[in-house]
């Protein structure tokens, strides 16, 4: 085959000659396109592997919760001492003669009291997430940072229901620009150009999330608009 020998200027190529060149041009173009469809499989099955022992290591957490111990109470001098459970402080009189108090039944446990009012105070938990499965289901949470692995933010005042970010962070962007449909996809709705390294991505809405079992389930996706 002469079709890669040196040739004079004045040589042109046959038509075998193309013919071979062009069937080995398709041939490489398809070796290609099935790299590409195996390096996706490969990160998809990375992933699934990965949500798979996040939510085993879940179950084991779960699976045999602590038991409480009993605490012991601290001795009081005025044990000996009879309580009526129906005590009324008097502060003066009436015109009627009638005393004026207040009702001395304790609030609720862990609930302050202002002004003789209960003050209910709910306090934000914030737990850090990996990539979801492809359904949009959280299986782990963390409630520390984990570089390399965290990729969304989420805060919730109940536990049952919590609002989500995708961390604007080089660590957190870097790990989602691996596999955007994989690592983004699943619960934000991107805007801008995902096949460039963005320097930052920008929550322009938060997404919503129930929790389900041990996980959080996607409920409403985030918009996200890479810059």
């Amino acid at each position: 085959m002469g079709l890669f020998n040196s040739k004079s200027d004045n040589d042109a190529f046959s038509p075998q000659d193309l013919k071979e060149l062009f069937q080995r041009l398709e041939h490489l173009e398809r070796k290609c396109r099935r790299l590409d469809a195996r390096l996706r499989d490969l990160e998809e099955e990375f992933v699934t592997r990965r949500n798979k022992a996040a939510s085993a290591q879940m179950d084991d957490a779960t699976a045999t919760p602590p038991v409480d111990q009993p605490v012991d109470q601290p001795a009081d001098s005025r044990d000996d001492q009879p309580i009526d459970p129906h005590v009324t402080v008097s502060f003066g009189m009436m015109e009627d003669d009638e005393p004026v108090g207040i009702n001395c039944d304790p609030a609720p446990f862990g609930e302050p009291v202002v002004g003789g009012t209960v003050v209910n105070v709910r306090t934000s938990s914030v737990y850090y997430l990996p990539a979801p499965t492809p359904d949009g289901l959280f299986l782990q949470a963390s409630e520390r940072e984990q570089i390399g692995k965290s990729v969304y933010q989420l805060t919730t005042s109940d536990g049952l229901n919590g609002t989500f970010i995708l961390l604007d962070t080089p660590d957190a962007i870097a790990t989602a620009m691996i596999s955007v449909s994989t690592f983004v996809k699943p619960a934000c709705k991107v805007s801008g150009n995902t096949y460039m390294q963005p320097r930052h991505i920008i929550t322009e809405e938060e997404g919503t999330a129930t929790r389900e079992g041990g996980a959080w389930r996607v409920v409403r996706k985030a918009v996200v608009r890479f810059e």
